[in-house]
């Protein structure tokens, strides 16, 4: 394990493998001299309709976690839990947080040409919080925005199913009303949604620019990190709760590298609620 010595321990974490979206544009940002260590929740999957105060519960025990391996800062790869947590919460950790949603809303305020119409899709608890909208609809350069809560996405993407006729069925059931919006931006507010973005954009027409929040938060951490890189290159080791294997092949389906994947480890939800890490 000579080659992680002097790597900067990174904790990135979504509810299942939609966050391997976000994480795939911290690699291509930050190749070298990071060792990602990867939290997908796969065993309590989906996050989106679950109540709040349970998802809450949910994420302390990954940041417990995190703290277990001395990350240096933490990366949201799930809107769900960045749109529940509060400020106070973010603040208190002992290192960084990374938001996926303040940087994509920030970038878009400033860059969006005058008099730009925008929708967001999101999982319920994320449009219900609508920390999307809040953000933007002061915006001068906004003259239209509009949100939809698509609960399907998720189970769709981990079952797999990323184009296809269900995928495309199940994308137009909920993008009817965006349809017909027209915006000019879509800004896809779960990380799991990249999955689905042929279907997305087949659906919606070229006219449409899809906004993905993965390349705006990979921008804010590579400048964070720039000055303690070194040439080595950067790896993942990933821990699931749930099923090792499905979690493999699916790394497999999106043509991850093998040669830059440390392992995948199962964690016991039961040691999450106790507090029992033995991980290293």
């Amino acid at each position: 394990m000579e080659e992680l010595i002097g790597k900067v321990d990174i904790g990135i974490f979504d509810s299942g493998i939609g966050g391997i979206t976000v994480l795939r544009e911290l690699m291509k940002s930050v190749p070298t001299g990071v060792r990602f260590h990867y939290f997908g929740d796969t065993a309590r999957v989906p996050y989106g309709s679950k109540p709040p105060s349970e998802i809450k519960k949910y994420v302390h025990q990954v940041f417990d976690f995190f703290r277990s391996l001395s990350v240096e800062a933490i990366v949201t790869a799930c809107n769900t839990s960045d749109s529940i947590l509060s400020k106070e919460e973010k603040k208190s950790l002992e290192v960084p947080f990374f938001s996926i949603i303040d940087p994509v809303t920030e970038a878009l305020k400033n860059d969006l040409p005058i008099n730009s119409s925008v929708a967001i899709i999101g999982t319920r608890n994320t449009i219900k919080r609508s920390l999307y909208l809040k953000k933007l609809i002061g915006s001068d350069n906004i003259c239209r925005i509009s949100q939809k809560a698509c609960p399907l996405f998720v189970p769709l993407v981990e079952e797999g199913v990323w184009e296809g006729t269900l995928a495309e069925t199940i994308v137009r059931y909920y993008l009817r009303g965006i349809k017909r919006f027209a915006p000019d931006y879509l800004i896809l507010g779960c990380t799991h949604y990249p999955f689905l973005l042929k279907p997305i954009k087949t659906y919606l027409g070229e006219d449409v620019k899809v906004v993905d929040p993965a390349e705006y938060v990979a921008r804010e951490f590579k400048a964070w990190i720039e000055n303690q890189q070194n040439d080595v290159d950067s790896t993942v080791v990933f821990y699931v709760t749930g099923e090792v294997v499905s979690f493999t092949e699916s790394l497999k389906m999106m043509g991850f590298d093998n040669a830059k994947i440390d392992s995948v480890k199962h964690v016991d939800i039961s040691s999450l609620e106790e507090a029992l890490w033995q991980t290293r």
